[in-house]
């Protein structure tokens, strides 16, 4: 079994059991116990309430029961299917982020929500990764408005260039995340491929959206290029 699914049955079990030593979860999943102690830990640092050390088990804390979310069987699906597409492009950061929040998720599901989805995990397969990219990083300035330092492998001139960006937003497209951005270098915006930027840098400056050249600029003069 995978790592991310077994953290979740590990904490669906968590949820079901007053205690659970690390030896029988072993024996469950299939791994070693020193697995389940790196699986507890990773649990742990996400948030779930776990109680215990080893030798003596493990069970949730006092009144950390969660109560089942209010979402349906298939609305269950459709996020766990939409974090497990979004995970095969997502760098480390955002990563840790959608695994810690998909196991929140998991863990207050109702009982036929979660069947749902644990049936989705043997039917439904996902390729292993797309066009990666410094995705969490990018999502960060565009929330913050903050400045870029980029290294970037240009695709039409072939060249590596370092440059200044004030980056706009993401756009998924095709196999790609494109990042719309005010490149400092060129003066105007370009947009440029997650998948492409060999670095970047967060400047710990900040940017005011240009005038004619924010986001809903952008995809206002692309809708009405559209409907020509």
């Amino acid at each position: 079994m995978a790592r991310l699914p077994r953290l979740l049955s590990l904490a669906l079990l968590f949820s079901s059991r007053r205690r659970m030593r690390a030896e029988d979860a072993a024996e469950q999943f299939g791994v070693s116990v020193r697995t389940v102690y790196r699986d507890i830990a990773a649990l742990e640092e996400a948030g779930f309430p776990i109680v215990g050390t080893p030798g003596d088990g493990y069970h949730l804390g006092s009144g950390a029961h969660l109560k089942p979310l209010a979402v349906t069987p298939e609305e269950a699906e459709a996020l766990v299917m939409a974090t497990r597409l979004l995970l095969k492009d997502a760098d480390e950061g955002l990563t840790k982020h959608l695994s810690s929040a998909l196991l929140k998720l998991e863990g207050a599901l109702a009982p036929e929500a979660m069947a749902r989805v644990k049936r989705q995990y043997v039917t439904v397969r996902v390729p292993e990764r797309g066009a990666k990219g410094p995705l969490s990083t990018i999502l960060d300035a565009i929330h913050h408005r903050q400045v870029l330092r980029l290294s970037y492998a240009g695709v039409r001139r072939q060249d590596t260039t370092e440059r200044d960006v004030e980056p706009l937003g993401l756009v998924r497209a095709g196999a790609f995340w494109l990042m719309p951005a005010w490149c400092r270098l060129r003066g105007d915006v370009r947009v440029f491929r997650s998948d492409r930027i060999l670095s970047t840098t967060p400047t710990g400056e900040t940017f005011t959206p240009r005038e004619g050249a924010t986001m809903e600029d952008l995809t206002r003069k692309y809708l009405e290029g559209s409907e020509r």
